[in-house]
């Protein structure tokens, strides 16, 4: 019997890797092939290829990036499910050979176990593997039980959630639909119509990484209301956050008050909020307003510092670098198989701004093809004003 996998101080290490990544693709496509009328577990996923064109001031750069993702799941009893879902790329192009240690630097969707493996990582290749989800949930009346790699989302409003203390992500990262997932344990507690209470620790043996977190979830005044309390990477986080309507508009905010428990040197106490409104005419156009206040944010944008946070820094502390930051969204479908759309973003008191272009077409059932733009305008070196970076995605996927 083949050996894939070993544990090795606490981390998930791969010793035959290829051999599971190509099984797992293979089967995957077997399954989908054949009609099975019963049975207790299901798997799907997609195939996506990307083609990004990148337009510096004095070059352009051209990457390929092929995505397969599977969700499985197993359904042992009516109690008990385990979900498994990983994602495997293959990325190549001018990127790649750009940034040193290309495998590295996107090898960021791990959490307390390193359930990834770079297959291949050279100057004209990488290839990588990750579970980003792997747990096992119980259910039984009121209750429910995860524990394993989930996400836990927290977050009430669409573009910036500082409610959510576990997975912040980048409102930049269009292609990852599905977001990164912790290693947890949650559990919660259903009491009446939209009350519950839940609480939720993430895996660690650093406390200055640990999250945990309470919140209370309650229903008033046709208003969806939460309140959050814990500890969030070296800071006590208390915050609130609500769901509800103005008039036929949806009306959604969130806050969150930290402040260091551990004596940093570094930081001091922090606000966050952000709020959205969002209205769909009867024309099926959509329309979404947003802003976001970081205390800890620039007023204006130190030069030679990127709009883009890395993964390293990015929490609900520190969502975005501007200390305010307001978007506008639009979408409408063109054709019931074409639809466009558009977001603005802007940051009060810093002459930059960023342009999200997007327009999709379905080209047959369980296939879409995807156009998108990110155009970055600011200060550039000289103090010129200009696109500081331009960049176009073109993708296919295929669903199954």
């Amino acid at each position: 019997m083949v050996k894939l996998y070993q544990m090795k101080s606490g981390k998930f290490k791969s010793t035959q890797g290829p051999l599971l990544a190509l099984f797992l693709l293979v089967w995957s496509f077997l399954v989908h092939a054949q009609e099975v009328k019963e049975r207790n577990w299901s798997l799907n996923g997609y195939v996506k290829d990307m083609v990004t064109v990148i337009s510096l001031s004095d070059s352009i750069l051209v990457d390929n990036l092929i995505h397969n993702r599977l969700n499985f799941r197993w359904y042992p009893s009516d109690k008990l499910t385990l979900f498994v879902e990983m994602r495997n790329r293959v990325f190549s192009g001018d990127l790649v050979k750009a940034i040193p240690n290309y495998g590295e630097f996107i090898d960021t969707n791990n959490d307390f176990l390193d359930m990834s493996v770079l297959w291949v990582n050279n100057d004209n290749l990488v290839i990588h593997s990750v579970f980003d989800r792997a747990y096992v949930q119980w259910t039984s009346a009121d209750w429910e039980i995860r524990f394993g790699r989930q996400r836990i989302n927290w977050g009430t409003n669409v573009a910036w959630n500082p409610n959510d203390l576990f997975n912040a992500y980048s409102f930049f990262d269009f292609d990852y639909e599905e977001r990164p997932g912790s290693d947890a344990l949650r559990i919660t507690k259903y009491m009446g119509f939209a009350s519950s209470l839940e609480l939720a620790a993430k895996f660690t043996d650093d406390i200055d990484k640990a999250v945990a977190a309470l919140m209370y979830k309650v229903n008033k005044w046709n208003y969806d209301f939460q309140f959050i309390g814990g500890i969030m990477q070296g800071d006590v986080a208390l915050g609130s956050g609500w769901a509800g309507n103005l008039g036929n508009a949806s009306f959604k905010g969130e806050l969150t008050w930290f402040s260091p428990f551990n004596n940093r040197p570094d930081a001091g106490d922090a606000f966050a909020s952000s709020f959205s409104i969002d209205y769909s005419f009867k024309n099926s156009l959509y329309l979404l307003g947003s802003y976001l206040f970081n205390s800890e944010g620039y007023i204006k944008m130190p030069r030679g510092q990127s709009i883009l946070l890395s993964s390293e820094t990015l929490s609900a502390r520190n969502l975005m670098p501007f200390k305010q930051s307001a978007l506008i969204q639009l979408s409408f479908p063109l054709h019931p198989l074409i639809n466009t759309g558009a977001a603005l973003m802007a940051f009060p008191g810093d002459n930059s701004i960023f342009i999200n272009p997007t327009l999709t077409f379905s080209l047959a059932e369980s296939l879409d093809l995807g156009l998108f733009g990110q155009l970055f305008y600011g200060e550039k070196p000289g103090g010129k004003y200009g696109a500081v970076t331009k960049a176009a995605f073109a993708r296919v996927k295929w669903s199954f």
